[in-house]
C-alpha cells in the first residue's frame, strides 16, 4: 500500500473540535440567541408590561390586607421586592444588561467555535455582566436574587464546562 499524501498535505493538519466543545457552542448559540431576542422584545415592551405587572401587585396586595393572614408580612415583602422590579426603567436598564450579557457569550461561544481561547474570557465577561447587571440595578432584594443565582448558576457551569475544553483552544 501506498500512501497518496504529498509531504506538505501530511504536515498541514486543521485541529480537530472535540464533540463536547461543538455542543457547548450550539446550546450557547441557542441560549444566547434566544437571550438577545427576549431580552430586546422585553425592552421594546417595558412599559406596558409594568403597568400590567403593578395593576397585578396592587390588587394583591388589595387581597392581602382584606385578608389579614398571619403570613402577610412576607407576601408583602415579596410585593414590595417586585414593586422594585418592574419599574420600567429598571426593566430596560436590566434588559440592556441581559443583551449586552447575551452577546458577550454568543461572540465567545463563536470565537471558541473557531478554537479561539479569547472566546472563553470573552464568555466569561458575558457571564460576570449577567450576574452583575441585575445585582447592580435592583439591589439585593429577594426575587432579584433568585433570578441572578438561576442563570448566573447556568452561565458557571458553562463557564466549568468551557473551562475543561481550554486545552484545545489556541
Amino acid at each position: 500500500m501506498e500512501n497518496t499524501q504529498s509531504p506538505a498535505q501530511s504536515i498541514i493538519t486543521k485541529p480537530v473540535r472535540p464533540v463536547f466543545l461543538t455542543v457547548l457552542c450550539i446550546l450557547t448559540f441557542i441560549g444566547s440567541g434566544l437571550s438577545i431576542i427576549g431580552s430586546s422584545f422585553s425592552y421594546i415592551t417595558a412599559d406596558t408590561r409594568a403597568d400590567l405587572v403593578q395593576t397585578a401587585m396592587d390588587d394583591a396586595k388589595n387581597k392581602i390586607d382584606e385578608g389579614g393572614n398571619a403570613n402577610s408580612g412576607i407576601a408583602k415583602r415579596i410585593i414590595s421586592d417586585t414593586n422594585e422590579l418592574v419599574k420600567p426603567e429598571n426593566m430596560k436598564r436590566s434588559d440592556i444588561f441581559s443583551i449586552v450579557a447575551s452577546i458577550c457569550t454568543l461572540l465567545g461561544a463563536m470565537l471558541m467555535f473557531r478554537l479561539k481561547k479569547s472566546g472563553y474570557w470573552l464568555y466569561i465577561l458575558g457571564t460576570i455582566l449577567g450576574i452583575a447587571g441585575p445585582l447592580y440595578i435592583f439591589g439585593e432584594n429577594f426575587i432579584s436574587m433568585l433570578s441572578t443565582i438561576g442563570t448566573g448558576g447556568i452561565g458557571i457551569v458553562f463557564v466549568i464546562l468551557y473551562g475543561l475544553n481550554l486545552k484545545y483552544l489556541k
